[in-house]
């Protein structure tokens, strides 16, 4: 029997993945709605460069341009018969600076409608005699580090969604799943191959979902680095270790599985915490904290920090906090704990 025929043995699973992505889907479209709507209420409706720039256009506007120390390249437009004086600031790095001077006594953000863009933007508007000021700062350059985030997030709450898929099979019907016309192996391979290809599915519309929420406000420069390739690894290994555990956890459980499911954040996070204690000369206190320390490297959630050597792990020393260590991990874990699931699922007897 083929690879596809197998997968095809798998439809009960693939029908768990798209109900779970639909839902997925539904509450980040309301998110994102949130925060269009709070962009335009507390920010405003302009693309505040393009609509200073389009400024310059104005017959009766004056247009000076002037390079100042530092690399900053300054823009001036002054529109007396708008009331307005625009100053634009343009550092390297794609960092903007924008002040917009409105005598009229009219903020800008009311003076015209402009386009919706977004990013990391932020606006004061400050009083200023008889008008108003409002200060535009821009961040230039996005790390695509911070969607990878949004992202990781969405596929460890599907992974956890998904997880004890044997437990599910075996609830109340496992004699009816035994009778499938595959063996027990390639029908778990091919569940398990059917609940990670929804997860990376969940994977890639957290970081979508992030890069649209961050276009709200501005058009963003996205930096890629090696921190960031790092990061994109760890994203995806550790969800599938993550679930891949759970499914170990639970694959000889036909009933209790929820509650292994629902325990298992605040007893991965109690490993974790243990594992950084302080002991302070307390002896019992050091033990109990290098056994935490040593168990956490079989938690996937340990390796899923993004951030600099800081947070190094009381066992391993910098080699637990390499790019290498920290995506192989979690991707020899995934593979550990399958092993581990369909071993306990061929085994399981009716």
């Amino acid at each position: 029997m083929n690879l596809r025929s197998s997968a095809g043995q798998a439809y009960v699973e693939w029908l768990r993945v798209v109900r779970c992505l639909k839902w997925t889907g539904i509450v980040l479209g309301v998110l994102f709605l949130i925060a269009a709507m709070v962009r335009v209420a507390v920010i405003g409706k302009h693309d505040y460069a393009g609509w200073a720039l389009s400024l310059k256009a104005d017959p009766g506007s004056k247009t000076t341009e002037s390079d100042l120390p530092g690399a900053v390249h300054r823009t001036v437009v002054d529109d007396p018969a708008k009331g307005l004086r625009v100053v634009i600031d343009e550092r390297p790095g794609g960092l903007r600076h924008i002040e917009v001077y409105d005598k009229t006594g009219k903020t800008s953000r009311d003076a015209e409608d402009g386009a919706i863009t977004m990013g990391s933007v932020s606006v004061h508007d400050l009083p200023n005699g008889q008008g108003t000021l409002t200060v535009v700062d821009s961040t230039g350059e996005t790390d695509f580090l911070a969607y990878i985030v949004s992202g990781v997030c969405i596929a460890m709450i599907v992974a956890t969604c998904l997880g004890a898929p044997f437990a599910r099979e075996a609830d109340g019907h496992l004699e009816i799943a035994l009778t499938k016309p595959i063996g027990r192996e390639r029908l778990a391979l091919a569940t398990i191959a059917t609940d990670a290809t929804g997860i990376l599915i969940a994977l890639v519309c957290g970081i979508a979902f992030a890069l649209l929420v961050h276009l709200l406000f501005e058009v963003p420069a996205i930096a890629f680095g090696a921190r960031d390739a790092i990061a994109l690894g760890v994203a995806i290994a550790a969800p599938l270790a993550w679930y891949a555990m759970l499914a170990a956890a639970t694959a000889s459980l036909p009933r209790g599985w929820g509650a292994v499911i629902g325990l298992a954040w605040p007893v991965a996070a109690v490993v974790l915490g243990l594992g950084h204690l302080e002991p302070n000369g307390n002896a019992l206190v050091a033990l109990v904290r290098d056994a935490a320390a040593a168990l956490s490297f079989l938690v996937p959630l340990q390796y899923m920090h993004f951030g600099t050597a800081s947070a190094q792990s009381a066992i391993g020393g910098e080699f637990a906090e390499s790019g290498i260590f920290k995506i192989a991990m979690p991707a020899l874990l995934a593979v550990a704990y399958s092993a581990l699931a369909v071993l306990q699922w061929r085994r399981l007897e009716a």
